[in-house]
């Protein structure tokens, strides 16, 4: 028993390691953007963080079809259903182009104008659409590299993105310089080069993930096959794909209305709600990772019908987020005044932010576990009681939230409370759905006894050979 627990443990820290480094180096993308453009003044730094919306958007795209496509094409592997998984990599990829060309098309034919309306002033506005002009191709390579990104998570290869982003923001931290400033005798391209550098980066990214997957998702159908486009095979990955997608839009509601209501205080608290929400961002990537690296292992499982393995997937990564996740939580209460006081030197300001972080980690543990239950619900395909436990949670928060600021009795403790208690809503509902899930797994087709017989490793072993 003791073995098969740690076989689980390897391969969920096999795949979540390089899953939390890659998040970390993905922010980089915009922080470098950001360094450079802010010596082109405050109206350039408010147009560019302005197009955080049309990021989002995008990244509610890569989301809806990298999920959907990482569920079926590790059940479709746990049952040995290998050319199955390599049809699906195909139909998300194919997919995840169209959407692609949409963006694109959007962002040119009027969509960069729309969202660079955001900014503030009609500098900043200016600014912040050249910019997007740059980036929107980039914007739309998004969509393509988290599918193929996702697609090799499933197949039980998360270094090969990873590998892509050591690449690829190098070269944007070379080119942004250039690109924005120019060289003697060039004149730079501002905040179009920004962006221009930005898209160039992911672009190498992109063709880096795409040779890995096309060479891990060839072993899976020798010989090659003839592809044939088969929509119920694209529904499939839509259906699971669009609750997860949409979580996305409800967690940047829920975000917003933090920052609304914190507005209501004063800026000051305001200020001091968004110091707080960045650091839990940061503080979130160890449980995200986890759960992250669980959906491809959980979902192999699934399909392989092994229900024992998945309950084993679960209590393992449930101990490592509750275990890293608790001594954060000790961190943020303990020393919480240290790791504001990086973002601010207003005496009021650190004192707001103390309290929010201290409160505000209380969910640490319930969050974690909400992380969890998400990815076992991701693997069977069961999204859509994600999306019912996120939205329950908003639905916690926002109708108190308005009777309080209607009454003109909203404070920052009743915030804090309020928010505490919409996480723990969430983490009940899914708590129950993958209860559900784990007692009555997911029927799939018939798998071959072949299939049942190996574990999640035997995909790390043949990629390493």
């Amino acid at each position: 028993m003791f073995a098969s627990y740690l076989s689980v443990a390897k391969s969920i820290s096999y795949m979540s390691v390089p899953i939390a480094v890659g998040i970390v180096i993905q922010s980089l993308y915009l922080l470098i953007d950001l360094f450079f453009v802010s010596h082109l003044g405050a109206n350039a730094v408010a147009g560019v963080t302005s197009t955080a919306t049309a990021a989002l958007l995008t990244g509610m795209l890569g989301q809806l079809l990298g999920i959907g496509a990482v569920a079926l094409i590790g059940q479709a592997l746990g049952a040995g259903q290998f050319a199955l998984a390599r049809r699906i990599f195909v139909h998300a990829g194919l997919m995840a182009v169209l959407c692609s060309c949409a963006v694109v098309a959007a962002g040119y034919m009027g969509g960069a104008h729309m969202l660079s309306r955001l900014a503030s002033g009609a500098a900043a506005q200016e600014l912040g659409e050249s910019y997007l002009n740059g980036y929107i191709p980039g914007l739309a390579l998004q969509i393509v590299m988290t599918v193929a990104t996702f697609g090799l998570r499933a197949a039980g290869e998360p270094y090969g993105p990873l590998i892509a982003q050591c690449v690829s923001v190098p070269i944007n931290l070379i080119l942004a310089p250039l690109l924005i400033f120019g060289v003697p005798g060039v004149n730079g391209l501002g905040t179009f080069g920004a962006g221009l550098a930005t898209t160039v980066a992911t672009g190498v990214a992109v063709l880096i993930i795409l040779r890995r997957a096309f060479d891990r998702y060839r072993q899976f159908a020798q010989p090659p096959m003839a592809f044939r486009w088969e929509y119920s095979t694209a529904r499939r990955i839509f259906s699971v794909g669009l609750p997860a997608g949409l979580e996305t839009l409800v967690i940047y509601m829920y975000t917003a209305l933090m920052y609304w209501a914190a507005a209501k205080l004063g800026a000051p608290v305001q200020a001091a709600v968004g110091i707080s929400l960045m650091l839990i961002q940061a503080l979130f990537i160890p449980s995200v990772s986890v759960a992250h690296g669980c959906v491809p292992v959980a979902a192999y499982y699934i399909g392989a019908g092994n229900r024992r393995k998945v309950k084993e997937i679960y209590i393992v990564a449930f101990a490592l987020v509750t275990s890293v996740m608790g001594c954060l939580t000790w961190v943020c209460n303990l020393w919480g005044h240290s790791l504001v006081s990086f973002f601010s030197s207003d005496l009021q300001v650190l004192d707001d932010a103390t309290y929010v972080l201290a409160c505000l980690a209380l969910n640490f543990v319930t969050s974690g576990l909400s992380h969890i239950n998400s990815s076992i619900l991701q693997a069977a395909g069961r999204t859509i009681w994600s999306l019912l436990a996120i939205c329950t949670r908003l639905a916690i928060f926002i109708v108190p939230l308005y009777l309080l600021i209607d009454a003109g009795q909203v404070t920052l403790q009743r915030l804090c409370l309020l928010s505490n208690l919409a996480f723990l809503s969430q983490a009940l509902v899914s708590s129950y759905a993958a209860y559900l899930v784990i007692k009555y797994p997911v029927l799939t087709a018939s798998v071959p006894e072949a299939a049942t017989s190996r574990g999640f490793d035997s995909l790390l072993m043949n990629k390493e050979q």
